[in-house]
């Protein structure tokens, strides 16, 4: 099934299980108490539902700034911090505007991110949308997708992205009243504690069962996913010893 209109083909279709998917997007950030795995789903969101070829996040720091909290693959963590270094992308101009920016052909914004282009399109993208992540008026993120072909992006699929952020934003807040903005920019820190306990507890289940990297990642996840247990928790029993690696397979 198509599900966005490349450059040269035909339109794209509205996916059939689309109120199936929202249903169970919603269900998992309702039940899901921990900031790694609400970011780890909106990028297989973007992957699985949008059809990218990849995504990335990035959140605003306190005190300024952007830190990159989540990404599907290592090309889109480079190009995510490859932003924040230079300040430019469309991830940053839709932090920056609070609305979606789109670039169907990234070759002919070439002149508006002249640093940011030549490095998508060596990494294989050809074009990106980049959805903001909104909270009481302001963008406190943003939830970026790539493709490797020019896309002409359909309406339904920047409406969705939006629904998939605003969602995201809505379960990573937990606090009401004037505060609830500052509280989500405090998230950034957490987001990035539980980003290098994840790294770290890769790397003692891949040398303890002596796999690669990836293998332990994905046992990790099915561990996570099958015992109904916030990744954080996991990734903390790996890394302090309770949870014995060979358990995980």
């Amino acid at each position: 099934m198509s599900r966005h209109r490349r450059a040269d083909g035909g339109p794209g279709t509205l996916p059939a299980d689309l109120t199936e998917a929202l249903a169970a997007i919603t269900a998992r950030l309702v039940n899901t108490p921990d900031n790694a795995s609400v970011l780890r789903l909106i990028t297989e969101v973007g992957t699985d539902l949008l059809g990218a070829a990849a995504t990335g996040v990035l959140l605003v720091r306190p005190g300024g700034g952007l830190n990159v909290v989540a990404a599907s693959d290592g090309k889109v963590r480079f190009l995510e911090s490859l932003q924040t270094d230079i300040d430019q992308g469309p991830c940053v101009d839709s932090i920056a505007s609070a609305t979606v920016i789109t670039s169907p052909d990234l070759a002919a914004d070439r002149a508006k991110w002249p640093d940011f282009v030549p490095a998508a399109l060596a990494a294989g993208f050809h074009s990106a949308v980049a959805v903001p992540m909104r909270l009481d008026e302001r963008a406190v993120g943003g939830f970026n997708l790539l493709y490797d072909t020019e896309t002409v992006f359909e309406r339904w699929q920047l409406e969705l992205g939006q629904v998939v952020a605003d969602l995201a934003v809505l379960a990573l807040v937990q606090e009401r009243g004037e505060r609830r903005a500052d509280r989500f920019l405090e998230t950034t820190v957490t987001a990035l504690n539980d980003r290098v306990q994840f790294g770290q507890a890769v790397g003692v289940v891949a040398g303890t069962l002596g796999m690669e990297p990836a293998a332990a990642h994905a046992a990790i996840l099915g561990y996570a996913t099958e015992h109904a247990l916030a990744l954080r928790d996991v990734t903390g029993a790996i890394t302090d010893g309770s949870l014995d690696p060979a358990n995980l397979t």
